[in-house]
């Protein structure tokens, strides 16, 4: 496949010809994803500047607000857009993508047209929703796992409505791809990640209807998003593994993995949410084999196509060593994604109990996946608009410093974590009785602060993208 940089080192929209976009219905509705994608992270990115003062040692005084109360009130409105609507929003623009190559550039070739529109609509409504009720302070906010809740009708509400919105665009990509002949893995890889996802509501639904009503709120949610939680890694995983696909077939014209093995790894994804969706609905969400289900489903069948995937991208890059630059967005981030989700792995395997080291498991590994996603932003999504990036320089700057800050946040949150520093507190809290607890803490406070530069870097220069014509 051909490959046309322009002299800033960015990758134009024509060298992407597998993935352009023919119907104008359907670029029109990528650009409504890829904006609403990035506002996501932008909101999150809001409120962790928030965060990162309430648990940083010194700064914490200086806060106008009780960082304990203030703490938990922005951190569920930023794990629900960072780590949920940001990702969920990606696989509606991977979704349009993927129909796009099924349909071709006629509208009539189209099954289902509305639901992709429709859709949209109702992601974009409940994120008014959600952001509504955290700036009303409508109710006390639950910690637990996956995802976190503020207790009210309407948060409750508008997770319901995302969960929906998101569904839509994927059915119709399943509608397209029925009965006709796939010309590359892409919409496969897509529709698997879509069926994975397709099973977490239904883990949710199950586990509402068994629960009683008689929990305390953190003991209900926690049960409630339990298993679906579980499933959204799933998905997260296959976000990772068909974006390190796409910029590397886009960059360099080749497969990180050979097509049959692509199609397995991909098809594992469902295969595991399908075991999720039999745990939840075969017994009671109550039990604690409930729980050590999913705990033995994430720590065993979701390693093996992560780390497949990772094998056969490290393959590609070594084997094109003599050739990569540096100065090539694609290679650096496709590197530091890597090496950062590689980073998380193994943090995960040294978790403590309360403390923050689960914290700094997940910062790395989400982080990872968040780099995968911004390089594809950055050399696919927003080129196949017309909105590519002007300078390379910028985009490896944002790309490093989030790698750098993401990778110290993790590590200072790890290292804190073994002094027994509690995850999900702030201020006070944190008991930061000791020279070391201390040090790890600011450790963490820094490379937070870095890791938001970068991310702040990367939203800004993909909103005004989005936001201006396209060339």
């Amino acid at each position: 496949m051909s490959r046309d940089i322009a002299a800033d080192g960015v990758p134009s929209a024509a060298s992407a010809p597998d993935l352009r976009v023919g119907a104008v219905v359907l670029q029109r509705e990528l650009h409504g994803w890829a904006a609403l994608s990035v506002a996501a992270l932008a909101i999150a990115g809001v409120f962790v500047l928030l965060i990162v003062p309430a648990r940083t040692p010194g700064l914490q005084d200086l806060l106008p607000w009780d960082p304990n109360v203030f703490f938990r009130q922005a951190l569920v409105t930023h794990v629900v857009f960072s780590v949920v609507i940001w990702f969920l929003g990606t696989l509606g623009v991977l979704s349009v993508l993927a129909t796009d190559r099924m349909t071709g550039k006629s509208r009539s070739d189209l099954r289902a047209a509305w639901l992709g529109p429709a859709g949209l609509g109702l992601t974009v409504l409940s994120m008014v929703m959600l952001v509504a009720g955290t700036l009303a302070g409508l109710g006390n906010p639950s910690l637990n796992n996956y995802v976190p809740v503020l207790v009210h009708p309407l948060y409750y509400a508008g997770l319901a409505v995302l969960f929906t919105g998101v569904a839509l665009p994927v059915v119709r990509l399943l509608l397209n791809i029925a009965g006709r002949e796939v010309p590359e893995p892409l919409p496969w890889g897509v529709a698997a990640v879509g069926l994975t996802y397709l099973a977490a509501p239904v883990c949710f639904v199950s586990a509402w209807m068994q629960l009683p009503a008689t929990l305390t709120a953190e003991v209900y949610n926690e049960q409630l998003f339990w298993g679906g939680g579980h499933v959204l890694q799933v998905v997260n995983t296959g976000l990772l593994i068909v974006g390190w696909h796409m910029v590397a077939r886009n960059a360099w014209g080749e497969h990180i993995l050979p097509r049959r093995l692509f199609s397995l790894v991909t098809l594992a994804l469902p295969a595991t949410a399908a075991a999720g969706v039999v745990y939840t609905v075969g017994r009671d969400v109550m039990s604690s084999d409930h729980y050590q289900a999913f705990t033995d489903l994430y720590l065993y069948a979701l390693v093996v196509p992560a780390a497949v995937a990772m094998a056969g991208l490290a393959q590609v890059l070594w084997r094109r060593r003599a050739s990569l630059t540096w100065r090539d967005p694609a290679t650096l981030g496709l590197v530091l994604s890597l090496v950062l989700f590689g980073i998380g792995g193994v943090l995960g395997y040294g978790l403590g109990h309360g403390d923050t080291r689960t914290p700094a498991h997940y910062h790395a590994v989400i982080g990872g996946v968040n780099l995968a996603l911004m390089t594809l932003f950055a050399t696919v999504v927003l080129p196949v608009l017309g909105r590519g990036f002007g300078r390379a320089r910028a985009v490896l700057w944002f790309l490093a410093l989030y790698f750098a800050g993401q990778t110290v946040h993790s590590v200072g949150l790890f290292v804190a974590g073994t002094f027994g520093v509690a995850r999900k507190t702030a201020g006070a809290e944190q008991a930061l009785d000791s020279l070391a607890k201390t040090a790890a803490m600011g450790v963490m406070g820094l490379g937070g602060l870095i890791a938001v530069i970068g991310g702040v870097m990367f939203v800004w220069m993909a909103l005004k993208r989005l936001w201006r014509p396209a060339r």
